[in-house]
C-alpha cells in the first residue's frame, strides 16, 4: 500500500511554545492509523503526518489545524 504524507509549515515567533502545546495535545489524543512528527527550527514549526489510510491522514491534518487555530486565538487573549 502507498504511504501518504502531509507537511504543515507554520511560522510564528513563539514556535517553540506552540510545539510544546501541540505535543501535549498529541500525547493526549490517540492517533492509531497515523504517525506524526513535530519539530521547530527558529520561528518555523513543522508538523509531518504520515499514513497509509487517507481518511485517517485527513482527520489528523484537520485536528492539527484546529489545534493551531485554537492556540493562535488563545495567544491573542
Amino acid at each position: 500500500m502507498n504511504i501518504a504524507k502531509i507537511e504543515i509549515v507554520y511560522i510564528h515567533e513563539k514556535a517553540r511554545e506552540i510545539e510544546r502545546l501541540l505535543k501535549i495535545e498529541e500525547d493526549s489524543s490517540p492517533f492509531y492509523r497515523t504517525k506524526s512528527e513535530i519539530t521547530t527550527e527558529g520561528t518555523t514549526l513543522k508538523v509531518i503526518i504520515v499514513s497509509e489510510d487517507i481518511p485517517a491522514l485527513r482527520g489528523s491534518f484537520n485536528t492539527f489545524m484546529n489545534w493551531l487555530m485554537a492556540i493562535e486565538e488563545g495567544m491573542k487573549l
